[in-house]
């Protein structure tokens, strides 16, 4: 199978074992791979030299001798690729079937200008799939204060781009992801909606959902810093601090975690919707 577009996939795992085996079967042979091993050290290493020996001409593994983290993860994939186009994909999530020849057919087609690609996703926790619900994005600040319609996995920019703005950030204290986000718009790139369909199947059980109260504490930290640098005003820090907790108590509702879940809805902005959410944990109904 030929590649149709001037893509790499660049995937970044640490201790992916026991989900990196589905996400590398999304991958359709021909498709040009980059892994990143962020020095795991349960079994990525082997299952990494075994996919990787099935089409060595377009999968390429790197590994890093000491864990750097996310951020410096995925610039160590970028960075060694030669493409067009950068698909991030993260080791846990999934691209559905059909991915690639739509991806294709819509980059022939994409104007010359557009530079940061995204198409819509599913949340998803092994077993049930849920359209994410998302918002339009419409100004800088939106970026912090609205549900966000893209994610890492499945974002699609140009290499140039990257390489402009210095990619993700590789600080372990704040998060990535906005900040990468806030900085291509800040140079001047706006999202651009590649399709209806939500190719991306982000796994919602793992990684930084079992861990939301920290991940929402780097998050604040990257707000402190947008307001710093006039990217967002004070108030509208404070606006997505309310839009934090509330997401960060829909996390716990849906794993059914209800005491941390009406902790976090109890921190959120005052509201008929955050109350009703709030009344479902004390009956443990789930979302």
């Amino acid at each position: 199978m030929s590649t149709p577009a001037d893509i790499t996939v660049v995937v970044p795992c640490y201790e992916a074992a026991a989900y990196l085996p589905e996400t590398l079967a999304c991958l359709p042979a021909g498709v040009r791979v980059i892994v990143v091993d962020d020095a795991s050290t349960d079994g990525t290493a082997v299952l990494l030299q075994a996919w990787q020996a099935d089409d060595a001409s377009n999968r390429s593994v790197l590994k890093h001798a000491v864990n750097q983290g996310l951020g410096a993860t995925r610039n160590t994939g970028w960075r060694a690729a030669n493409s067009e186009w950068i698909l991030f994909l993260d080791a846990d999530d999934v691209l559905e079937d059909g991915w690639h020849s739509a991806l294709g057919q819509a980059l022939s087609q994409q104007p010359a200008e557009r530079c940061w690609l995204w198409h819509p996703y599913t949340e998803w926790d092994g077993q049930r799939k849920r359209l994410r619900q998302t918002d339009q994005l419409l100004q800088a600040a939106d970026l912090v204060t609205k549900r966000l319609p893209l994610a890492p996995s499945g974002s699609l920019i140009r290499r140039s781009v990257l390489e402009e703005i210095g990619g993700w950030s590789e600080s372990r204290d704040l998060v990535e992801d906005i900040d990468l986000w806030m900085r291509l718009w800040q140079a001047g790139h706006r999202p651009e909606q590649w399709s209806t369909t939500p190719w991306t199947r982000y796994r919602t059980n793992v990684g930084l959902t079992k861990d939301v109260e920290a991940h929402a504490a780097k998050v604040l930290g990257r707000l402190d810093e947008f307001v710093t640098r006039g990217w967002i005003q004070a108030s509208e820090r404070q606006g997505a601090e309310a839009e934090i907790w509330r997401q960060v108590g829909r996390t716990h509702h849906k794993a059914r975690r209800w005491t941390q879940a009406r902790a976090a809805y109890g921190r959120a902005k005052p509201s008929l919707k955050t109350a009703l959410l709030r009344g479902l944990t004390y009956l443990h109904l789930p979302l």
